[in-house]
């Protein structure tokens, strides 16, 4: 069984992921976060914030991989304690991905890629979620969307 944290902010495509996710029998879920969210009873879930040192470090142990979802603007600094977090405990494994598009930052990209490579941690820099979950080497279970029942006003001129 594989222990994942999954630390950062989860806004609503976040928590769609961990649900789905969580249907995974092979995955032992933890998230680290300081949204207040719901999430399935079998994820375990932690609420701090992700520039905590001492926090992130507690919720690392003992983990097989952690990933760190940051938006562009704070990459670099969380990165830093994402780093020294992952060196105390040990983690064999990081991925670090951006939550968003942002592409006007490219010194939060670059010195965030910078001081990983310069801790010598086993890490990965994707961008969005489809970059983790091939990482992961995991498929999440599809989830549906909408009522299967539901028409919707396409479908209605259609018929």
């Amino acid at each position: 069984m594989k222990r994942i944290l999954l630390a950062g902010a989860m806004d609503a495509t976040s928590q769609t992921f961990v649900r789905q996710l969580s249907e995974n029998n092979q995955l032992q879920l933890t998230v680290y976060t300081p949204s207040a969210v719901t999430l399935p009873q079998t994820v375990t879930a932690l609420t701090e914030e992700t520039l905590d040192e001492g926090g992130l470090t507690a919720a690392m142990m003992d983990q097989d991989i952690v990933v760190a979802l940051i938006p562009t603007i704070k990459l670099a600094n969380t990165v830093t304690t994402l780093i020294t977090a992952a060196q105390a405990t040990g983690t064999s494994q990081v991925i670090v991905s951006r939550t968003d598009d942002i592409v006007e930052l490219p010194g939060q990209i670059r010195d965030a890629r910078r001081r990983l490579m310069t801790a010598h941690l086993n890490f990965d820099l994707v961008d969005g979620l489809a970059g983790v979950s091939t990482l992961l080497a995991v498929n999440p279970a599809p989830t549906a969307v909408f009522d299967p029942e539901t028409s919707f006003p396409i479908e209605q001129m259609m018929s």
